[in-house]
Formats: C-alpha cells, structure tokens, sequence
C-alpha cells in the first residue's frame, strides 16, 4: 500500500485555474464595446429615423459604417444610450453612400464592401444598389 494519495490536489487545481483564468481573458477581450460615433441622422417617414453611425475598434482597424432604422418616437440619446443592444441592417465600409428617401422607402447606394445586410425592417422598405466600386 502506497503511503500518499494517487491524485493530488494541485494536479487538477493548476489545469482548473489555467482554464478560469483563459476563460476570463477571452471573455474580457472578446466583449469588448465598439466606439460608435453618431455620422447622420435622416427622417424617412413619421415612424422610422435612418441612423447611420461610424464605428471605431482600435487603431489597427479601419472605419465601418453602421445603418439603423429606429422609431421616430424614440429619442436620438435614448437610441444611442442602447446602441450595443441593436442591430444595424448594414454595415459597410464606404463613407460616401448616397441615402434617398421615396415613397416610404430608403434607397441606398453603395460603393465599397458591404460586409453585412438584412432586408427585414418593418418600418420601412430598404433598397440596395451596390456595386464594390
């Protein structure tokens, strides 16, 4: 019979606080919030407001621009107080697009990257004319 334990303790407490201590990074640097800057703002009807936002993650990276349709009732501190919990239906990297309201409509004209773009607004109809230059 051996006189000690087959386990020991610091053999399962070292992994285990290596891996909390991981899991802490990541998460730290994983979640960390996004520098938007409020570019313009544009009515499109009585109940929708066009917000368009340029977002800044670090030195390394360039800008992106970030399109929202909000409700017209909500106040413009009210939305960007709420911005990380929103969801931007176009984030592109152009900083020229050329913005058109019609008929309960925004038309949009894009010439850059579009790196992602969501049509389901029910506030109003969006319409992309996009072309990378």
């Amino acid at each position: 019979m051996q006189p000690e334990r087959v386990f020991k303790k610091r053999y399962i407490l070292v992994p285990l606080l290596f891996s909390l201590a991981y899991s802490g990074w990541f998460l730290y640097f994983m979640n960390f919030p996004v520098e938007q800057d409020l570019r313009s703002k544009v009515k499109v009807n009585s109940w929708a407001v066009l917000y368009v936002t340029q977002a800044n993650a670090g030195a390394m990276t360039s800008f992106t621009y970030h399109y929202y349709l909000s409700d017209a009732k909500r106040s413009e501190a009210d939305f960007l107080s709420h911005i990380d919990q929103a969801t931007p239906f176009m984030v592109t990297n152009d900083p020229d697009v050329i913005i058109s309201v019609k008929d309960d409509g925004v038309y949009l004209r894009v010439r850059g990257d579009i790196y992602s773009f969501h049509n389901t607004s029910k506030l109003a109809n969006i319409l992309l004319d996009a072309s990378p230059y």
